[in-house]
């Protein structure tokens, strides 16, 4: 072969090798395409209540892909809501095995292991959680709650601390901080917290209420009664609210008024017995 014909020869050969990568890289690009739309479909299957065409979907997707740890852990979200408990904690744990650095699988088996009482793994999950993303106010709050469901409410403090100074604006950490201290008996540091939550969420007739027991067990009468009242405005149904205000009303000196709430609200059933029962024990600190 004379040169020029071994020049157009090699050139040939490199754009057609050119022409084969360009080849695998668009199949590649339409297989993770693909596998995407099954996790969108999928989604939509769940949204829709047609859980096992979820399921479905979602084991293309990892049979496209199975080294995706998004897709194992949609896989194995939709087994735990179709209660496969085995299969889910499976597809959980391919998942941390693709991707050790991707938090949600780690929270996902975390859950399925609180789920079963097995506290300890769980916060083994939550705390790598927290570690690859710091910056996920609910991994902390997952942390704390995981402390408190095994008894050790001080070392729960600081996670959920972390939870608020990561989303100061979110009422729920605000109102679980403030649970968690009163349930310590730092009631100052509770009412103050319980009042923060009301005013991230200042529709929230049970935050009032819990607000309203911390100002109680605080000796500060007065403002648990206007916390209680607004309660009762929000929801002037609740016949617990008429008990507690008429308690805090008695503790305050008003006792016709509390004898005129504890009236109009009338016999409360088991339930409403028991919720009031905990107020009460939350004010007497």
């Amino acid at each position: 072969m004379n040169p020029e014909d071994q020049e157009a020869s090699l050139r040939l050969h490199q754009k057609m090798a050119d022409e084969d990568e360009q080849l695998r890289h668009a199949d590649e690009d339409a297989q993770c395409e693909t596998a995407y739309l099954r996790v969108r479909l999928g989604d939509r299957y769940v949204r829709e209540g047609h859980l096992f065409r979820a399921i479905g979907q979602y084991k293309r997707a990892v049979q496209i892909d199975g080294g995706n740890a998004y897709f194992r852990t949609r896989l194995g979200d939709a087994y735990v809501f179709a209660e496969m408990i085995d299969q889910a904690m499976t597809q959980y744990r391919h998942a941390i095995a693709a991707d050790p650095a991707d938090p949600d699988p780690r929270v996902s088996l975390g859950d399925v292991y609180c789920r079963f009482g097995m506290h300890s793994q769980a916060l083994e999950q939550y705390q790598i959680a927290v570690e690859l993303s710091p910056e996920r106010a609910y991994y902390w709050f997952k942390v704390s709650d995981t402390l408190v469901q095994m008894g050790m409410l001080e070392a729960a403090v600081a996670p959920v601390e972390g939870a608020v100074s990561l989303a100061p604006e979110d009422a729920f950490y605000r109102f679980r901080l403030g649970e968690l201290l009163l349930r310590l008996a730092r009631r100052e540091e509770a009412a103050e917290q319980l009042g923060e939550a009301v005013r991230c969420a200042p529709y929230d007739d049970y935050y009032y209420v819990c607000c309203a027991t911390a100002l109680l067990a605080c000796g500060r009468l007065l403002e648990a009664v206007r916390f209680f009242r607004r309660a009762l405005q929000i929801c002037p149904s609740n016949r617990c609210y008429h008990v507690l205000l008429a308690d805090a009303y008695a503790a305050a000196g008003h006792l016709r008024h509390a004898d005129l709430l504890r009236r109009r609200a009338g016999e409360l059933d088991r339930y409403d017995q028991e919720f009031v029962h905990r107020r009460r024990a939350e004010a007497r600190g």
